[in-house]
């Protein structure tokens, strides 16, 4: 920490960063052995990219994000195993997609100099440098900042007497400027690309006004909606050959960019029985009595009780305790130096006992200034010095002009409960200026040494609390894990198939279909932990109808779970008599089937009174709806295109009605139309054009590369100018071998 707080002095200051960061740790485990291609995380058109180097973006990836974290907040995150897979999905379709740019780039000669990406770094305009808070200077990138850090950084690096801590401070930043200058490199190959297909899209002065008034032009209207879900399902009949037509229709977004898996699963969770109850109800009644107890050393105690909540051991504000379940409560009616019984809290699932030690007045804020003495190799002259350093304040001497002579200023500054009663200042500092009165100097010794300090003010004066928690879960036990497997595993014994596990679990085992599994998913069903299970069902040995092993799932190993593989799906076009598939476009048809009704009995309609009378009919007024924006229907709770175009074209007082939504079928009248600008041609025209061929060039390059079937529907779109690219290209995912 002493390297980051030389940056921060430096003013190298960390600024707050509008980004949606993922904060992951990795953790990889790397399979041993290996021959030529055995090392392969995946390879596309014919280029490949072993586990090694695989595993070294992904570490760069978390270093970018962790320092990030560490320098914005001066906090370290303890990341889970979820987190540690969504990491290493996005560091992989990031790299496909840069893959495929790349291609298409050196096809036309489209690169990044170095010497354009040093200008670029020189100007600091690019709101990627723009996010990074080391180089950051008054709100904008500091390349003179970067400089001095990057040369700093070259000097320490020769220098052995650096702290290994200050050097893994200034390698962790330094890894990050590198991934940042990596990734900034990829913006500019991006914007370059998107720059030149957006001089290839056509567009024209009509065009343009009609781009202006997309944006500027409002429109209010009432509405009557008439939900899908006012007519149920089994009202609908579908064809054999409906859903043939529909799947004929809706093809492209059945198509499967990778294998997946269909699994059918028992999940057991495993709750304490009523023998672990006892058994901890009789842990805390002998935790109570010893608490109890007229010299009871507290914070031993509730150390020795694996509590949950650790001993703070000071007066603290009651919102200290404001998240934690059960506590506050008991604070206001307790008096000083009892205790609860052991008491049940349901909300966390836990067995409590609070003791309220002490409960005093003290300000929420103190303003000190004060002249530290570091203990030196002679900590007797250390402390002679302090002894001086405090008769001579006592006798009127002044605190400025004694600090200036020990190289410090004392200037004043706040120390606030937030700060305190964090748990990150030494507690006997704490107390001694929480306790302090106004205006007297006070001499305190510390580990690293002795501070002498002034409280200047005190404000907000409020109860504070020194509590003792002792607090822990009602958990299972082994005996209670174990009787729970050997229930499990003979119910798999006996029944070997899951046509038999459905028939004879006579509603004892839940048995949950899961459809179209990935295999880099993190885990099945939200269950924590679960990922061996993929791994097991996308193993080559394991066959269509096998029953896995029982699988310890969840932090807690709370969850028996045990799987069936029901089916395998290769990569390419889904066959519409999957089952799954078939649903999706069974549904898909009966909207379709809905929609025609609903429309039929709107079709004579004159007003927005008639169309509510239709059953299940809502209204609503819609204000600022244009045509470039989705509206959004509150009553229906969708987002509806087709309701910003229809709406847009529409005159005023114009009744319209059978407009198809995502989620009902619309009727409105326009009752006031308004322009928030009016279009100047000499003015709008030319910046509206290139406007419109900016946004078309960017939704030709729209879209994550998630091969998920039916993930991102602009993947599906071969409008998306690399669908056609990535859906016909050579490729192995080969990660699931080592994750």
């Amino acid at each position: 920490m002493a390297t980051l707080q030389k940056l921060r002095n430096n003013k190298i200051t960390p600024i707050a960063i509008g980004v949606a960061m993922l904060l992951f740790v990795v953790t990889l485990f790397l399979k041993q052995g290996g021959g030529e291609g055995e090392r392969d995380a995946f390879n596309l058109n014919g280029k490949t990219l072993d586990i090694n180097a695989f595993n070294a973006m992904v570490e760069e990836t978390e270093n970018y994000y962790s320092t990030m974290q560490l320098l914005t907040t001066g906090q370290k995150y303890d990341f889970n195993n979820e987190e540690v897979a969504q990491i290493r999905e996005m560091v992989y379709q990031q790299y496909i997609s840069n893959q495929m740019l790349e291609e298409e780039c050196e096809k036309l000669g489209i690169t990044v100099t170095n010497e354009e990406l040093q200008n670029i770094i020189k100007t600091g305009n690019n709101p990627r440098l723009m996010q990074n808070p080391v180089f950051a200077q008054q709100g904008a990138f500091s390349f003179t900042a970067l400089q001095q850090f990057l040369k700093q950084h070259d000097e320490m690096s020769k220098n052995p007497q650096v702290s290994p801590e200050e050097r893994e401070m200034m390698d962790r930043v330094y890894r990050m400027w590198l991934y940042t200058e990596k990734e900034l490199r990829k913006d500019v190959l991006t914007n370059k690309y998107q720059t030149l297909l957006a001089s290839l899209m056509l567009s024209n002065p009509i065009s343009a006004k009609q781009h202006f008034e997309a944006s500027n032009n409002e429109t209010e209207v009432l509405l009557a909606a008439v939900p899908y879900t006012s007519i149920e399902d089994k009202d609908v009949k579908v064809e054999d050959s409906d859903i043939q037509a529909k799947y004929n229709e809706k093809k492209e977004a059945f198509y499967r960019f990778n294998q997946s898996r269909d699994l059918k699963f028992i999940d057991v969770i495993i709750n304490a029985s009523k023998e672990d109850e006892e058994a901890l109800q009789n842990e805390m009644n002998n935790f109570a009595e010893q608490m109890q107890a007229a010299d009871a050393n507290i914070e031993n105690i509730v150390r020795r009780s694996q509590s949950t909540i650790a001993y703070i051991g000071m007066p603290v504000s009651k919102d200290m305790y404001a998240s934690v379940p059960g506590v506050a409560a008991c604070l206001d009616t307790m008096a000083v130096n009892t205790q609860t019984a052991p008491f049940r809290c349901l909300e966390d699932n836990t067995m409590n006992i609070v003791k309220l030690m002490d409960k005093i007045t003290r300000p929420d804020s103190i303003e000190i200034r004060e002249i530290d003495v570091v203990f030196g190799k002679d900590q007797e002259a250390s402390k002679k010095s302090a002894d001086s350093i405090y008769t001579a304040l006592q006798a009127g001497q002044s605190i400025d002009s004694i600090a200036k002579f020990y190289n410090q200023t004392a200037e004043k500054h706040w120390v606030t409960s937030q700060m305190y009663e964090s748990g990150q200042m030494d507690k006997t500092y704490t107390e001694a200026i929480t306790s302090a009165a106004a205006g007297s100097y006070n001499k305190i010794e510390l580990p690293n040494g002795i501070a002498i300090f002034q409280v200047t003010d005190r404000r907000n004066m409020e109860e504070k609390y020194q509590v003792a928690v002792i607090k822990r879960e009602i958990a299972f036990g082994n005996e209670t894990s174990t009787n729970n497997f050997n229930k499990l595993s003979t119910f798999v014994a006996s029944n070997k198939t899951v046509k038999d596990m459905e028939k004879n679990s006579k509603g004892e085992f839940n048995i949950q279909t899961l459809e179209e599994v990935q295999p880099m998913q993190p885990a099945i069903a939200n269950i924590a932990d679960s990922r061996e299970i993929i791994r097991w069902a996308y193993n080559e040995d394991t066959k269509v109808g096998d029953v896995s092993e029982i699988f310890y799932c969840g932090k807690k190993r709370e969850h028996l779970v045990v799987a069936v593989l029901t089916a395998i799906h290769e990569e390419g076009y889904a066959d519409a008599k999957e089952e799954v598939i078939k649903n999706q476009l069974r549904q898909l048809v009966i909207a379709d089937k809905k929609a025609a009704m609903i429309q039929d009995k709107m079709k004579n309609a004159k007003s927005i009174a008639e169309v509510a009378q239709i059953k299940g009919a809502v209204q609503d007024t819609i204000q600022n709806i244009t045509f470039a924006n989705t509206t959004y229907i509150q009553k229906t709770g969708a987002r509806e295109v087709s309701i910003s175009g229809a709406a847009s074209a529409a005159a005023k007082d114009k009744f319209v009605a059978g407009i198809r939504g995502e989620e009902a079928v619309y009727a409105f009248k326009v009752i006031n139309k308004t322009a928030k600008a009016t279009y100047n041609a000499k003015e709008n025209e030319k910046e509206e054009m290139m406007k419109a061929a900016q946004e078309k060039a960017s939704m030709a390059l729209s879209g994550t590369f998630d091969m998920y079937r039916g993930g991102m529907t602009d993947m599906r779109n071969p409008n998306n100018i690399f669908y056609n690219n990535y859906k016909n290209a050579k490729k192995k995912d080969n990660r699931i071998l080592f994750f």
